[in-house]
């Protein structure tokens, strides 16, 4: 934790000043003070003076003599409690922001002087004050009032309160602390403190300290938790305040020129002393506060002085855009920079151990058991139990919740909500797959709609977690959304049809078909979707069939709303992309917000929103729907204005009066409640139609008269004469004679009839009803009245039946008037075919078929199938009864129709009755019907589907030929397939035998376990290959483990371990190995492994995993002989001998042959031994072995002594070695071989005696040349020669041909024999032996010998010829310089020097080229070939021009294969050309040396640099840009040289002063090397604070690595003057350095080292000569921008009066510096020249 001074905000004064008392308020925008002269000083949250006011006495009257006891904010920051002496306190309004007026809202007068006061947290109408006689008393707010929570005997010097607010506790004079507890207020007793707590404090513990000098911390419960006890430190004295932070973890006691801070540690569950500041001369502390982030400390002192203190354990400035101030381990403050706007992150449990910020706005903190979502635009924070997997998923679709999606499960969070709000258990988290809707206005609204599967939608209300409805759609569901009030719903599925979900009502309406997006437009009713083309807009979905439509050419990208606010009116854009445009299409707003209004049942607004909207049909149907709306709300004044707006100003009149009539009630009554008065009620039924309402209401009140009047006003006359006659009214007769009058003269003929009929006078009556066009009314008076009636009255009625269409009431009344033949015409002609038969029957028989087939097709036509069956058979009509009684699903019936038909008219029917079986699963006659109906296959398919195998199987043997079976079964099994019906589709496979097929499905399934079911019942020889097809596709599939199963079952457990190794698995390749193999085999794969690794990583593998004789075996190959012995011999002694034998063929190798015979012996292979020495040709040494360790090998040794003397055409060793090994026979062997009998002949006779005459005939028998092979034939030329016949040897020697020998040898060793002879014995042959043996020398291309006769002999131009054949130029040469004929000479010379250069080109010889001027020529040659190095030494050699190209080609060729190191060794080995076109090319290769900083390269590079600045400096291009950036470019270089030379000689100070000096250059080399060299150099030179710096930043830079997404590198303010780039300007690597032990160790050292603040952790500075503090080693000056040069030491810029310089290159080192560097080294570094020369 570091506390750092931030500022002075009051000054002291010379003299006593108390600051009584400060505070800050709870939103942390505003500071209190209250100073000596009574006054309130407000600061804003930056320490600006804002304002002030002054405080009030209690009494105006007199003297302002009191002192400001304490202050205190209110939880809401707009009021300031004040504490004065003289007995009151008062609360202030000062608003919420500066410069309000203030007043006093409260004031609480007490019976003494107020000592202390809180205003406990969350508590806005609670305060709490002590008082001196003490008293602790309760202000109410509220009522103004204050009454004693409790009381005691003794002064109260302190009160503090929790932090959630609800306790509160008090010290007093006598040592007591008490607690009070807010929500049961009852007081207790608790502790009894050691001394008077005047500092008493109220966080996580009961902090209390007075005048002993002893610091306790108390449980709520009074039981001691921790003491620090001061005594013996004499600057610590009396503790005079304290308080604790708003987390609760903090707490700081104030002392005398000092305070104390404190910690608690939550993982120790103790609190730490983090700090005592001490200020000299500050004098007693009176005040301090927190600010509610706990990220500020203010301190007051007795003079006057108000400091305040920042406190922070790092910050970090993440992604750019945000400061995370990190106050404690569980409490982190994010301020938004672009803003300054903050947020507390804090974790009421554990520490946070990561932060991330999601969409720049939300926050998602992580402890160990806890969640923490917060969003920073509302400031609102929740935490929850969490044990989440890491890889949660995150969704913030919604404003006030947050979605955490982790293993399935969906849980929702509420911000400022620390309960989980839901869960629910879905797979499916994309956002429009989930919809969550939370509303505050004037329902608390909590619903969410999501997917239960891909079919079923579920609706839960999080307020009750109960299921609201669950909706099985019979498509899968690709978008879903709930409207603002969460009462529809809207979703989609894959066929692009939209339904509207109602789920108040629970119905679903299709809305729209192919569907490309859907939407609610935000705060609103409205739905915006497409339609292809088309724009489709429901402004009102009461009518969901009412739609709008917009073309449009595109497709919608998203809705853009401006919501109406008081001062403007809103608007909506649908936007559209329409190509590369987007085109804004604009809504209607007025309606949009109208409908939101009236969902809203705000009517009031919905009717303002209309009146500024034209009538149009739209809105006219809006209006319709506001007044519905309004009268069943009983909303009478927006009812009368709908109306009104309509134009139904009846209804608005009548509404008018209604609303009158309410409001005289109310006005004689006095009430508020009008719309309860009956007769406003019984109007409003009226309205509503609701008359018999109406009128119960009238009578229930006595008002018959008013009753009666209302249905007359109505024209109700029958109703009001019913309540006449029931309540006798005495008018009743006048009023029946007015109804009458009235009917008629208003033409209601009927109603005049019916009352007439009443009174009797049927004719009149009958008459009225003819009138009123009511012929069945009167025909019914004639059949129910026993009376005669007039014919033409009789046919009048008739004949208006009939043109009344009332033909069955027609029929009867002709059939009463015995008119049988238009009653039957009427009975027909009415579809009355029952009374039509009936009469027929009785009339004419001979019409009753025709009548019934009329009747039956009468019923087919209205469906009414069934009826119509009987009626056709009735007929004769059988084939029409059939398909009447299929249609009508009578089968039996059908059936027993079609057992006397024939085949050809029955079928088809027999086959709909069979389907009709197979639905209702009645097989046994679906079957029975099918085979009627000729369709087998169908009746397999049946039992197919059914899974009736047998069935299937039978119907298809006896019904279906073989063939056809095997086919319908394979059709059957892939339609079963594509039906996912994967069992039935593998019975029909394997009833036809068709193993392949089923074993296939299922291996394309990838149900492997299926597949070796069925292969190894069915295909058991086949089922190893199975088992590697299944592993090879699990590799694929990247299914390690499984694969490896079937591996081993396969029995190929060296595949699995491959695969393994494959996939760089190489631990699960050792189990294998382990497994399943052989010790070494294991061996064998661990050290493959431990190759892979590298050297140190290899040899912790195999530490870690036990593998000791594979770690041997390793050590061993890596010639680490030491470690290999020491590891065996304690470990594995039976490693030894292969310890000392790998060890014994390293010394071979290493040609230390003594030594190895050791090994060879100690490792028990002294044949090894023996084997190397024979290998030497040393027999000497391996007979020594031999007889000491293995004497059964000297016989053995002295053979292959005598085969070595043999190669080595030492005959006679090689005899004599034979003889000594006594084995004379090989000796002979030997010269037989050489046909040498004579030498042969003559050991057998020593040696070999039995051997003698089987010599001899061999010798006999070779006489014969023609048979001699050319070995032979030289042999027997030999004797010849030894018995001094040189011309037989000759002749001999020249038998020798390519006909009878292969070996060249003994050919060109015979002839030239020959030739040797016949100089000395044959001198006239000479010549042409010669001849023939150069002939034959040529032949087997012995050019060089045949050449060189040719010269001895003097055929010089033969001799040239041949020379020239065999590519000896130089010597044909030699040769044409001795012919003295000039002619000839030049003419031979010539065709030399043709022939060498055709020869160079074609075989590629530069050097040839060359010899015959051919340069360019050459060099292109070894440029194509790639012989660069001889290519460039040879241009090197024949000028820049040839240098430069050839040079410049190569780079261009190896940089982008990435051979870096070849391309720099030649810059420095011919430099690099000042040319500009290269410039980029030097840039880059620099650029990609710096990348992995190889010492090698980098020395190679520093050279060749040096070279490239010295060239420019002599053009004077030195001076230019990129002159400049070469020459940074040899700086870094030469730096990086130097620390490399550093730390390989243990120069440890320059060292870091070079590693400190190179990160300046971290936007060249790699950041993170250079923090982390810097951070390990400083701190090994005890640079602590330095080292803290860098190291702190080196984490920051690993964790971005890890992390890149969120990159939480801060800025640091350290580095704020200096020249070392941000981080963010500089690339970071792939992959981190160091291992994560070593990151623990360097993450200890730096807490260690935050905790002690034992160093000032900042970087050193120096004065700049323009007077300003710059970083000590930055070169250049933030401030006058002045550039130092740097130090070609240590890279420390260089400063005046203390630079030597060297007197050869003029260049400048540190004096300090130059002496270190001279003590080891005698040359300059820069130049390499010596200093003083």
């Amino acid at each position: 934790m570091q506390l750092k001074y931030s500022g002075n905000l009051m000054p002291p004064i010379d003299g006593m000043q108390k600051i009584s008392s400060c505070a800050w308020s709870a939103n942390g925008q505003k500071l209190a003070v209250s100073t000596a002269d009574r006054k309130i000083y407000l600061f804003n949250d930056q320490g600006g003076k804002e304002d002030n006011f002054p405080t009030k006495p209690s009494d105006k009257t007199q003297q302002k003599s009191y002192i400001v006891r304490a202050i205190d904010f209110s939880p809401d920051s707009t009021k300031i409690a004040v504490a004065q002496s003289d007995n009151i306190v008062y609360v202030y309004k000062i608003g919420a922001k500066f410069k309000e007026k203030k007043t006093i809202c409260n004031k609480f007068p007490a019976s003494s002087s107020i000592t202390t006061l809180v205003w406990p947290r969350n508590r806005e109408n609670d305060l709490l004050f002590g008082l001196a006689e003490g008293k602790v008393k309760l202000g109410f707010l509220k009522n103004n009032k204050s009454q004693v929570a409790y009381s005691t005997d003794s002064y109260v010097v302190s009160i503090a309160s929790n932090r959630d607010g609800d306790q509160v506790i008090s010290g007093h004079l006598d040592g007591y602390i008490y607690c009070y507890n807010m929500d049961s207020q009852q007081a207790q007793k608790i502790i009894t403190h050691h001394s008077i707590p005047y500092a008493l404090a109220f966080g996580q513990h009961i902090a209390a300290a007075g005048n002993d000098s002893k610091v306790s911390f108390y449980d709520i419960y009074g039981n001691l938790v921790q003491r620090f006890d001061y005594t013996q430190d004499e600057r610590c004295k009396e503790y005079t305040v304290g308080m604790a932070s708003p987390n609760g973890d903090l707490v700081v006691l104030g002392n005398f020129n000092r305070f104390y801070l404190y910690n608690y540690n939550q993982k120790r569950s103790q609190w730490e002393e983090i700090g005592i500041k001490h200020i000299e001369n500050y004098y007693t502390i009176t005040a301090v506060c927190w600010k509610n982030d706990s990220s500020k400390l203010v301190i007051g002192s007795l003079c006057g002085s108000v400091d305040t203190f920042d406190l922070s354990m790092k910050k970090i400035r993440y992604k750019g855009k945000f400061d995370l101030n990190y106050i404690g381990p569980s409490q982190i403050v994010v301020q938004i920079i672009g803003t300054n706007q903050q947020a507390v992150i804090r974790s009421q449990q554990a520490e946070i151990s990561k932060v991330d910020i999601k969409k720049d706005r939300y926050v998602i903190a992580k402890t160990h058991e806890t969640l923490i979502t917060a969003d920073l635009a509302t400031g609102k924070s929740s935490e929850i139990p969490w044990r989440g997997s890491g890889n949660e998923k995150y969704d913030f679709s919604n404003e006030n919740i947050c979605m955490v999606f982790n293993a399935g499960e969906l849980t929702l969070v509420e911000y400022g909500n620390n309960q989980v709000l839901g869960t629910c258990r879905t797979e499916h988290m994309k956002n429009a797959l989930i919809s969550a809707k939370i509303s505050y206005d004037t329902i608390n609204t909590k619903v969410i709609a999501f997917l239960l599967d891909l079919q079923t939608l579920q609706i839960q209300d999080l307020n009750t977690q109960g299921i609201i409805a669950t909706i099985a759609h019979d498509a899968k569901i690709d978008f879903l959304e709930l409207n603002s009030h969460a009462n529809r719903l809207i979703f989609r599925d894959k066929r692009r049809q939209l339904y509207l979900y109602n789920i108040k009502a629970g119905l679903k309406h299709t809305l729209l078909s192919f569907c490309s997006y859907a939407q609610w437009v935000p705060e609103s009713e409205v739905i915006v979707a497409q339609n292809r083309n088309n724009l489709c807009v429901w402004y009102s979905i009461e009518n969901p069939d009412k739609v709008t439509l917009y073309p449009i050419k595109g497709d919608v990208d998203t809705i853009e709303r401006i919501p109406s606010t008081p001062d403007q009116v809103g608007s909506t854009s649908v936007i559209v992309s329409e190509g590369q445009n987007k085109v804004a299409y604009k809504l209607d707003e007025p309606l949009i917000e109208f409908g939101f209004a009236v969902e809203s049942r705000d009517l009031e607004k919905a009717a303002q929103i209309l009146d500024r909207l034209e009538l149009t049909p739209d809105s006219e149907a809006n209006w319709k729907v506001l007044a519905q709306l309004s009268l069943e709300q009983q909303n009478l004044s927006v009812s009368e204005h709908c109306y009104a707006a309509l134009g139904d100003m009846a209804r608005a009149a009548y509404l008018r009066k209604v609303n009158k009539l309410k409001l005289k009630y109310e006005q004689e009554t006095g009430r508020k409640d009008g719309l309860t008065y009956y007769k406003v009620q019984q109007k409003l039924a009226v309205l509503d139609k609701q008359f018999n309402k109406a009128e119960q209401l009238l009578l229930d009140h006595n008002e018959i008269d008013e009753a009666m009047e209302m249905y007359q006003d109505l024209h109700k006359w029958d109703e009001s004469i019913k309540i006449a006659e029931r309540r006798g009214h005495p008018q009743i007769k006048e009023l029946k004679e007015n109804y009458y009058a009235w009917l008629i003269d208003t033409g209601q003929e009927e109603k005049a009839a019916e009352l007439k009929e009443v009174e009797g006078d049927f004719l009149q009556s009958i008459e009225l009803y003819l009138r009123g066009g009511l012929p069945a009314k009167a025909a019914n008076i004639v059949f129910n009245c026993n009376m005669s009636f007039p014919q033409n009255l009789l046919e009048k009625i008739a004949q208006q039946l009939s043109s009344a269409g009332m033909f069955d009431k027609a029929g009867e009344f002709y059939e009463q008037m015995e008119n049988d033949q238009m009653a039957l015409k009427q009975y027909v002609q009415g579809n009355a075919f029952k009374k039509a038969v009936d009469l027929a029957k009785r009339k004419e028989p001979k019409l009753v078929k025709q009548l019934e087939e009329s009747w039956a097709q009468f019923l087919v036509e209205n469906k009414e199938t069934e009826s119509a069956i009987n009626h056709f058979v009735e007929a004769g009509k059988y084939q029409k009864a059939i398909e009447a009684a299929v249609q009508s699903r009578q089968w039996t019936k059908a059936i027993q129709l079609l057992q006397n038909q024939t085949p050809e008219l029955s079928r088809p029917f027999y086959k709909m009755i069979a389907k009709h079986y197979e639905d209702v699963r009645q097989y046994d006659f679906a079957e029975k019907y099918y085979l009627k109906a000729n369709s087998a296959v169908e009746a397999f398919e049946m039992y197919v589907k059914a899974s009736k195998w047998e069935k299937a199987l039978q119907v298809a043997r006896e019904n279906l030929p073989e063939e056809e079976i095997v086919q319908l079964y394979l059709k059957q099994g892939r339609k079963m397939e594509q039906l996912q019906k994967y069992k039935e589709a593998e019975k029909l496979y394997l009833t036809v035998q068709e193993y392949d097929q089923a074993i296939g499905m299922y291996q394309n399934l990838s149900q492997y376990e299926s597949v070796i079911r069925l292969a190894s019942k069915h295909t058991p020889n086949k089922l190893k290959d199975t088992h590697l097809q299944i592993a090879k596709k699990l590799e694929k599939e990247n299914s390690f483990k499984k694969a490896e199963q079937h591996f081993i079952e396969a029995g190929s457990w060296h595949l699995a371990m491959q695969m393994y190794k494959t996939h760089g698995q190489w631990e699960e390749a050792i189990r294998c190995c382990r497994l399943y193999g052989s010790e070494k085999e294991t061996c064998q794969q661990a050290k493959l492994w431990a190759e892979s690794l590298g050297p140190e990583q290899g040899l912790k593998m195999l530490l870690r995993m036990n593998l000791v004789d594979a770690l041997i075996e390793y050590q061993s190959d890596r010639n680490e002989f030491d470690e290999a012995f020491k590891l065996a011999n304690q470990n594995a002694k039976h490693k030894l001998q292969d310890v000392h034998y790998k060890y014994a063929c390293h010394l071979e190798d290493e040609r230390r042959y003594k030594e190895a015979e050791e090994h060879f012996v100690k490792a028990g292979k002294p044949s090894e031994a023996i084997n190397m020495y024979e290998h030497l040709g040393d027999f000497t040494s391996a007979l020594q072995v031999a007889k000491q360790y293995e004497p059964s090998s000297v016989q053995s040794i002295q053979i292959s002594q005598a085969k070595f003397f043999i190669e080595k055409k030492d005959i006679a060793k090689a005899e004599l070695a034979f003889i000594q090994a006594k084995k004379p026979e090989l000796a002979i062997k030997m010269y037989v071989d050489m046909d040498n009998f004579p030498k042969a002949i003559q050991i057998s006779k020593s040696h070999a005696p039995h051997l003698f005459s089987e010599l001899q005939n061999k010798y006999m028998n070779k006489a014969n040349t023609y048979t001699m092979s050319g070995e032979e034939l030289y042999q027997s030329a030999q004797t010849w020669e030894d018995q001094r016949d040189y011309l037989k040897a000759v002749e001999i020697y020249l038998e020798v041909t390519p006909q009878n020998t292969q070996d060249e040898e003994v050919m060109q060793r015979a002839w030239e024999r020959a030739v040797q002879i016949s100089q000395n014995y044959d001198k006239d042959k000479y010549p042409r032996i010669v001849q023939m043996v150069c002939r034959r020398l040529i032949e087997i291309k012995k050019h060089e010998t045949a050449a060189y006769l040719y010269e001895q002999v003097g055929q010089y131009q033969d001799a040239i010829q041949t020379y020239v054949a065999a590519k000896e130029f130089g010597k044909a040469k030699q040769v044409a310089q001795q012919i003295n004929q000039k002619d000839l000479h030049q003419k031979l010379m010539d065709y030399i020097v043709q022939q060498q250069k055709i020869h160079a080109e074609q075989s590629g010889h530069a050097s040839g080229m060359i010899e015959v001027g051919d340069v360019s020529g050459a060099l292109e040659m070894l440029a194509q070939k790639n012989e660069w190095n001889q290519c460039l030494q040879l241009a090197d050699k024949h000028g820049t021009e040839y240098l430069n190209k050839y040079l410049m080609r190569f780079i261009k060729i190896s940089i982008p294969q990435g051979r870096f190191t070849e391309a720099i060794q030649a810059f420095a080995t011919y430099g690099m050309p000042t040319i500009q076109a290269n410039y980029t090319i030097y840039k880059n290769l620099t650029i990609e040396i710096f990348v992995d900083c190889d010492p090698k390269e980098l020395k190679l590079l520093r050279q060749a640099l040096f070279g490239l600045v010295e060239g420019l400096q002599a053009t004077n291009e030195i001076k230019t840009e990129m002159g400049k950036e070469f020459y940074k470019y040899l700086t870094v270089s030469h730096l990086l040289n130097l620390r490399n030379q550093y730390l390989q000689d243990g120069i440890h100070k320059l060292y870091t002063q070079v590693c400190i000096a190179l990160v300046r250059y971290c936007d060249l080399v790699r950041v993170d090397q250079l923090y982390l060299d810097a951070g390990r150099a400083a701190r090994k030179q005890n640079q602590l604070g330095l080292a803290f710096v860098f190291l702190n930043r080196y984490l920051d830079i690993n964790e971005a690595i890890d992390d890149p997404d969120n990159n939480n590198i801060g800025e640091g303010q350290e580095f704020n003057n200096t020249d070392i780039p941000s981080p963010y300007d500089v690339p970071l690597p792939e992959k981190n350095l160091i291992a994560e032990a070593e990151k623990d160790e360097i993450k200890d050292w730096l807490l260690q080292m935050s905790v002690s603040q034992q160093q000032q952790q900042t970087l050193p500075i120096r004065l700049c000569d323009c007077g300003f503090q710059i970083y000590e080693a930055a070169l250049k000056c933030v401030k006058c921008k002045t550039i130092s040069e740097p130090c070609i030491i240590t890279g420390y810029p260089l400063l005046k009066e203390k630079t030597i310089q060297c007197q050869s290159c003029g260049k400048g080192g540190l004096k300090e510096a130059w002496q270190i560097y001279s003590q080891a080294y005698s040359t300059c570094p820069w130049c390499n020249k010596h200093p003083r020369d």
